[in-house]
């Protein structure tokens, strides 16, 4: 429902009426139009008591898009559970984004669901993403020669070789602990103890025993054909869920997060220093 349903009707009454009469299996009544509390939450339920009700119907729920919706949800909730439905969804939209929503739930807003709309498409501290191509590795006659970008920027040197990435869990908490990018032909053995280290600071060293080892990479196409069976937006989102799960609280906070770590293998970490030591020198033989 659009405030321009609401606006083309005499009464709020009659605009939240019609539309339970046209979708009344799933009627969603927009309440902020004119007055919340005063007018949106008691004639939405005038219509869901006059038009659902006889129709041995329930209404899936109302949705808020302006004002104090942490105190509006609030009250909201009261109203709708005193006038009987307790089952009701309190909808939440606005430009939302995961900071809002988060300061909404700090302040116990009683939200059953958020509409994210042009926060989830655009991020406004990164307006610009820039994507940019480096090559990392050259195949000829079977040989794979690996390549580097050189930048006085640290952050832009470039990994260099045909890898493939690990993500590394805990056995006895089944939390992530890091992720290591290896060389394409390298294998991580989960019987014996594997040394990972930041590859910036490389005293920063964790001995792992007891974990295991996931191959992150999964082939799509093969010689320009598709061989992968996509999953369903439900199954994506189920895994998505499930892999948040695996990361510890202090790295998904908002402020001042974890850093959740990208280690190289020694094997890779080796070629790449061993690069910037020929291609720093101009050795480009």
């Amino acid at each position: 429902m659009a405030h321009s349903w609401v606006q083309m009707f005499d009464t709020e009454l009659e605009a939240f009426e019609s539309y339970c009469r046209t979708y009344p299996d799933s009627s969603t009544l927009l309440v902020d139009t004119y007055n919340v509390l005063k007018s949106g939450v008691p004639n939405a339920i005038k219509a869901f008591d006059n038009v659902l009700r006889p129709l041995g119907k329930r209404p899936r729920g109302i949705r808020l898009d302006s004002g104090d919706i942490a105190y509006l949800s609030i009250e909201a909730r009261k109203m709708l559970d005193e006038a009987g439905y307790p089952d009701c969804r309190i909808v939440a939209s606005n430009s939302l984004d995961e900071h809002i929503i988060t300061d909404l739930l700090h302040q116990g807003a009683k939200i059953d669901l958020f509409g994210v709309g042009e926060r989830l498409i655009t991020a406004s501290s990164e307006p610009v993403f820039g994507g940019v191509y480096k090559l990392a590795a050259v195949e000829e006659n079977g040989v794979i020669t690996p390549k580097i970008k050189i930048s006085e920027n640290v952050s832009k040197i470039t990994n260099p070789h045909f890898k493939k990435l690990y993500r590394l869990y805990s056995k006895q908490t089944g939390k992530a602990i890091a992720d290591q990018l290896c060389v394409h032909d390298e294998t991580i053995d989960e019987t014996k103890p594997l040394t990972i280290f930041d590859p910036d600071f490389t005293w920063k060293k964790k001995r792992l025993t007891d974990f295991t080892a996931r191959e992150l990479q999964v082939q799509i196409f093969r010689g320009g054909e598709l061989v992968y069976e996509k999953p369903s937006l439900e199954e994506i989102r189920a895994y998505c869920a499930q892999q948040l799960d695996t990361l510890w609280g202090e790295v998904l906070r908002f402020e001042n997060p974890h850093n959740y770590y990208v280690d190289l293998s020694k094997k890779l970490w080796n070629i790449k220093q061993e690069l910037l030591g020929s291609k720093g020198r101009g050795d480009n033989s």
